[in-house]
């Protein structure tokens, strides 16, 4: 069980600790409005009112040494580098930060978090990949220029194997696992000898662009 310390608990850090205390983490969340504090009561380990940019006000509720602390203070940017600030004096090293435009997200790494997450834009990339492909399903970023994508199986690849299209060879992708969606089983590192079949989906990585190079030559070779 890890210790996670979530600053604001507003739309994003509020089911941030749901998340993490509904499986089994103790989740320390200090917010300044009350009535956040009042409904979060039974949500998580402690919910704590107060000024999480107070060092004193952090260590006394528990912060010090904590694995990962998640700063979710809205458009505050001077909140989010002063919170930051009193976390890292704290001793803690992993701290990730929900931003809310790109130079937020510059001002912020400049101080050494983990990670600078800003969900609309997140939200939009996924969104966009999958409304603009035919064949993908799932769009997550790995970091600039690379991703894990969720595909379906073009019709060319039906009945080879794995070993058979050697796409990290032929096009530097991976495909990383194979999920069975009539029954509903994922084969984490699949076989390299088992035919694909049309009920697969392939989890693939790599760069975006040789993704993209890949599915279009799929595509026209079918």
């Amino acid at each position: 069980m890890q210790r996670f310390v979530v600053v604001g608990l507003g739309h994003f850090g509020g089911w941030a600790a749901r998340a993490l205390y509904a499986a089994g983490h103790d989740v320390i969340a200090i917010e300044r409005d009350a009535q956040l504090v009042d409904r979060f009561k039974t949500e998580v380990s402690a919910a704590v009112l107060g000024d999480a940019t107070d060092r004193a006000v952090l260590d006394q509720v528990g912060a010090r040494g904590a694995d990962v602390a998640i700063v979710s203070t809205g458009e505050d940017l001077a909140t989010s580098i002063l919170a930051t600030l009193a976390l890292r004096d704290l001793g803690v090293k992993d701290i990730y930060v929900k931003v809310g435009s790109p130079e937020a997200a510059r001002a912020l790494e400049a101080f050494g978090v983990r990670e600078t997450i800003f969900p609309e834009r997140e939200v939009a990339d996924r969104l966009a990949h999958r409304i603009t492909s035919r064949t993908v399903l799932d769009y997550v970023p790995l970091a600039p220029g690379f991703s894990l994508q969720e595909v379906a199986i073009p019709d060319g690849w039906l009945g080879r194997t794995l070993r058979d299209l050697a796409l990290p060879a032929n096009h530097g992708i991976q495909v990383v696992a194979l999920r069975d969606m009539l029954a509903g089983k994922i084969e984490v590192v699949p076989d390299p000898d088992r035919p694909l079949r049309d009920s697969d989906v392939a989890i693939v990585a790599g760069p975006d662009d040789a993704i993209r190079t890949m599915l279009v030559q799929v595509r026209s070779e079918g």
